[in-house]
């Protein structure tokens, strides 16, 4: 049998290892990117940029060929690669931060990162236009990476890893489901890239359109396709105060915060995907009753035409967990400002760029709590949890209302926390519940037109750490720390197996 290129004889085995080190020469490639965006720019920070970029491409080569992929991947092996990627991915962004003094506290340094890759929003940058445009356009980029997950462009690029490599997907890609599109699943991943690829594109080819240099609208698309919300201004998309390029940021949220899955059949010819699925259609009404609400709570300077579009930007912004802004929604009405934060933890739809609990985890209890409901009525019914015209095993249900109460009691604890650390109320459950929904702005302290760095030293590594839950979803990361520190890798994998086989029982 011929031997791939991939995979050269003795190389040591270790899933971690090798995709760590691919991920090690993306995000060099990314920070090498940044370093000639700020050459063109002839900014001060060229150097810092291009070598560390070349360095970690380098160190990351050297490992990615030195290692190679088990025969076996467990799926405790997964969530250690997982959760061990994305820290690792945080102190490698946080290091442009530092090397240049945009930022020169490493706690701010590794929260901007870690906001970034999360796809949250929140900064602790001020100003944001001093400093250099090749570091905010590596801001950019962490987000761009984080959207679709740098997880699923490794599995795109690696050789087959078998069942693995959908586990690996499913436990980085937001939601509760990993549809493959296609039986093989580096095919599926490469077709995920492919439509967020062409997706971005098309963007930033709108806002160059609507009036923006192309820095911005690389820049921006970045953003806005991740539903990551940075942008090189202050003033976030206000700064362009143009009502076309705010439009085209709304389409382009709402869209992102939709299934790629659906997206993609609809660009082969299949648009009736979304017109027959049931989160896609909670997803939209979402939108147009917190839109409508919004409208007549919001009080003075949400009237007429001006007013409807900065409604309809902001909601889309929340539910899409973007976190862009055109308006300080923090002098709106109570009524308003309580939709806002209502809307902040639950996000778009499975499968999308959107952080959140998503659409099809809320429809997955309705149903369950309707059931029970009957059951009270009538004791023997038989009726079976469903999620549009799917119908789902008592097991998944439990999973879903098992996460859906992890996710709660983390939001109330990161509250607590920041509140202890000396924050108001508002500004804690807003903190808490901006970062876990990998949103960006909250209300009172960090409002949209303020940043996390009003929020107490002891609240910001607890910020960073909800966002990392909140992107990953909470079970990987537990999993993970539960590996190391309760129970051997061979031990919690056993005991995830005999969970496995009792609920296939």
């Amino acid at each position: 049998m011929t031997r791939s290129v991939f995979d050269p004889p003795r190389r040591f085995k270790s899933l971690l290892a090798h995709v760590n080190g691919l991920i090690m020469v993306v995000a060099g490639l990314g920070i090498f990117v940044a370093g000639i965006v700020e050459a063109l720019y002839s900014g001060p920070a060229v150097a810092e940029l291009l070598l560390y970029g070349a360095a970690i491409g380098v160190v990351g080569y050297i490992l990615w060929r030195s290692t190679a992929i088990p025969e076996g991947i467990h799926v405790v092996d997964v969530f250690i690669t997982v959760t061990g990627a994305w820290a690792l991915l945080a102190v490698i962004g946080a290091v442009p931060y530092l090397l240049t003094g945009t930022l020169t506290r490493i706690d701010y340094a590794l929260f901007e990162a870690i906001s970034g890759f999360t796809t949250t929003g929140a900064t602790v940058l001020r100003p944001i236009e001093e400093a250099p445009k090749g570091v905010l356009f590596w801001r950019s980029i962490t987000q761009w990476m984080g959207g679709m997950g740098v997880i699923v462009l490794v599995v795109a690029v690696l050789p087959t890893v078998g069942a693995g490599g959908m586990d690996l997907m499913e436990a980085e890609a937001p939601g509760p489901t990993g549809e493959r599109l296609t039986p093989r699943v580096r095919n599926t991943a490469r077709r995920l890239w492919g439509v967020y690829l062409g997706f971005t594109g098309a963007v930033a080819i709108a806002y160059v359109a609507a009036g923006m240099s192309v820095y911005d609208a690389v820049s921006h698309s970045f953003t806005t396709v991740s539903t990551g919300g940075f942008s090189p201004y202050n003033a976030s998309i206000h700064h362009f105060d143009s009502g076309w390029i705010e439009w085209i940021a709304i389409v382009s949220m709402f869209i992102a915060g939709c299934s790629f899955t659906l997206i993609y059949r609809a660009l082969r010819g299949k648009p009736g995907a979304f017109l027959t699925s049931a989160e896609f259609k909670l997803y939209l009404a979402l939108v147009v009753v917190a839109t409508i609400v919004v409208m007549f709570t919001a009080g003075e300077g949400v009237e007429g035409w001006d007013g409807f579009r900065d409604a309809v930007f902001t909601v889309n912004a929340i539910v899409s967990t973007t976190g862009y802004a055109t308006a300080d929604f923090d002098l709106w009405g109570d009524a308003s400002k309580a939709i806002i934060l209502l809307l902040m933890p639950l996000g778009g739809m499975a499968g999308s760029t959107a952080g959140g609990v998503k659409m099809i985890r809320l429809m997955a209890v309705g149903s369950f709590a309707k059931r029970e409901a009957l059951r009270q009525l009538h004791p023997r019914i038989v009726r079976p949890v469903r999620v549009g015209a799917a119908t789902l095993t008592d097991a998944v249900a439990f999973r879903v209302l098992g996460f859906l109460v992890l996710a709660l009691s983390i939001f109330g604890l990161a509250a607590l926390l920041i509140a202890i650390s000396g924050a108001d109320m508002v500004t804690s459950f807003s903190a808490a519940a901006t970062t876990i929904g990998n949103v960006g702005p909250g209300l009172n302290d960090i409002g949209p037109t303020q940043d996390f760095r009003n929020l107490p030293t002891p609240a910001i590594p607890i910020a960073f750490i909800t966002m990392l839950l909140g992107r990953l979803e909470i079970y990987p990361v537990l999993l993970a720390l539960l590996a190391f520190t309760r129970a051997s890798p061979a031990t919690l994998r056993r005991q995830i197996e005999n969970s496995r086989s009792s609920n296939r029982r």
